[in-house]
């Protein structure tokens, strides 16, 4: 027997799904909804607000729709008038393509932030495993399917990764990407940079904090190439001689008209990355982790009733955006993000 969902008064969960309501509601919701083409603006919000909530107590949406439905004190809550139809929801969430969503999320996450000074900044890019809701133990060809095995801290898995960036200072999410379980970071680093620069996400000098999973003595080079300090977590048996010894101008800044500028330039980038690197990097980039967990515990991240991308690239969108949201109230302190991944 499922318990019924009631909101309480003075419950903390409560109060904070109240206030991401409250956010849903506001002109720059309903703006961003309209500028991505997610209208109508009206029902939209409507349907968003009940997917939300299946999401925030990890129920399947059915259930969410039927309880809403029952519940007048719960409709009250999340602020909408009549019934909803759960097909509604269904065709509502199929209809629109999931850039439509991702797009929407960081137009709101990003609609009252403090634009990113002149100044370089501090990021952090790590990954996370999407595991979706199949039997493992059954026999399964995966040349054609988007989601394949993959390997965690927790163990192998049957899904897909995803990867995001957050600042440093702000612990905004500023961009994900969802791809195959089966890719390593270390791969697709390369590729995660271009998408970066393409959407002028990093600029030169900025500096990344990533773990472990990225490192290679080229991913350094790579990193200085696109104009950052890359600060992966070294692994025991790297040498720093060796990596000064690798490293070069790239080629492309001998056709700059002031060469020797652009000489110095990344000259500076390499000093910072040789002092990044004998700093505590896994203490800095540790605040990530209860990020992610944050997303995937407590916003329904995890076992995914979902076997396509893009439908697993909307709930993550959506769940980017809860995250989002919740930092943006004020929950930017480690222990209370902790507190918050282990409701």
């Amino acid at each position: 027997m499922r318990l019924p969902i009631v909101p309480i008064k003075g419950d903390e969960k409560w109060e904070l799904l109240s206030k991401i309501v409250d956010m849903l509601e506001t002109r720059e919701t309903k703006k961003a909804l309209a500028r991505n083409g997610i209208t109508p603006v009206n029902k939209a919000i409507k349907i968003l607000k009940v997917v939300i909530l299946a999401m925030f107590f990890e129920l399947e949406i059915s259930y969410a729709v039927s309880e809403v439905n029952k519940r007048l004190d719960l409709r009250n809550f999340l602020k909408i008038e009549e019934e909803v139809k759960l097909r509604s929801v269904y065709s509502f969430m199929a209809e629109f393509e999931a850039d439509q969503f991702i797009n929407f999320v960081f137009s709101i996450l990003n609609s009252n932030s403090k634009k990113r000074r002149n100044n370089p900044t501090t990021l952090i890019l790590d990954w996370t495993d999407i595991s979706l809701d199949l039997n493992p133990f059954r026999k399964r060809d995966l040349k054609d399917k988007p989601y394949k095995w993959g390997y965690s801290t927790k163990g192998f898995f049957l899904g897909m990764k995803m990867m995001i960036l957050i600042d440093y200072s702000t612990l905004t999410p500023l961009f994900f990407h969802v791809y195959p379980a089966n890719v390593h970071e270390s791969r697709i680093y390369p590729l995660i940079l271009e998408m970066l620069k393409r959407k002028r996400l990093i600029r030169f000098g900025d500096s990344i904090l990533m773990d472990r999973g990225f490192y290679a003595y080229k991913n350094y080079l790579i990193g200085i190439r696109y104009g950052i300090v890359p600060l992966i977590i070294p692994r025991k048996n790297f040498r720093l001689e060796k990596l000064e010894g690798m490293i070069s101008y790239p080629l492309f800044i001998f056709n700059s008209k002031n060469v020797e500028k652009e000489k110095r330039r990344y000259r500076k980038l390499v000093k910072k990355l040789f002092e990044g690197l004998k700093m505590n990097l896994k203490k800095l980039r540790s605040i990530i982790e209860d990020v992610i967990k944050l997303g995937k515990e407590a916003f329904s991240l995890k076992r995914l009733h979902c076997y396509a991308l893009e439908p697993v690239r909307k709930r993550c969108s959506l769940s980017v955006l809860l995250t989002g949201m919740t930092i943006k109230l004020g929950f930017r302190e480690k222990k209370l993000i902790q507190r918050l991944s282990e409701w």
